[in-house]
């Protein structure tokens, strides 16, 4: 069992200290894993996270504290996801404005070009690729993290990662864009996806 494991245990029973430990390690990742498809409610569902890790009452059986915690966090985005979708539609009859995400050109602040197309990218693909790609490059997860995160077998990770990033690559190519930006982010994909790891970020007083 990991330290961090150890240290969520203690934070359930009523050990501050753990739990600040906890948040100040991963606040920064689980906040940047939601600002990639849901800006706009990065904070609240990272809240929700760490407050669900410490009202569950199971043992974790992840091999990892990540791969628990992201599990988390993946179906809380999906959930999120889901309500928003369906809000939307029911505001298409009234032209309402829609929420930007940081998938948006709108949402990209202070990027290099390269940042803004990788993001274009991205954000054409389905939602399934565009965790898969977060959670390798962006968070840094190893693949049987990623496998009891997505709840899959291992082997079947590298697969759909070669898939995604092939994925990726096409619609790279695709868009519109000055010639050498597109050949500087093909040149290094992986090193371009990497860099979109979340800087610092001080955690928020949980509620």
């Amino acid at each position: 069992m990991s330290d961090d494991i150890e240290l969520l245990y203690a934070w359930r029973a009523g050990d501050r200290a753990a739990g600040d430990r906890l948040t100040r390690a991963y606040y920064p990742h689980v906040v940047g894993f939601f600002r990639l498809r849901a800006a706009e409610a990065a904070d609240d569902l990272t809240q929700r996270t760490f407050l669900a890790c410490t009202e569950a009452l199971d043992r974790v059986r992840s091999s990892s504290f990540s791969a628990y915690l992201f599990g988390i966090a993946r179906h809380l985005l999906i959930k999120h996801l889901e309500t928003a979708q369906r809000r939307r539609d029911a505001l298409e009859r009234f032209d309402a404005p829609q929420p930007q995400s940081v998938l948006t050109p709108s949402g990209v602040v202070s990027q290099r070009q390269e940042h803004w197309l990788l993001l274009r990218a991205l954000a054409r693909l389905d939602l399934d690729k565009q965790i898969l790609l977060g959670l390798y490059y962006v968070q840094g997860l190893q693949s049987r993290e990623i496998a009891e995160v997505l709840e899959i077998r291992m082997s079947t990770v590298t697969t759909r990662l070669q898939r995604a990033r092939e994925a990726l690559r096409e619609q790279v190519e695709t868009l519109r864009a000055p010639a050498e930006v597109r050949d500087s982010l093909l040149a290094g994909l992986e090193a371009w996806a990497r860099s979109l790891a979340p800087p610092p970020v001080a955690p928020v007083e949980m509620r």
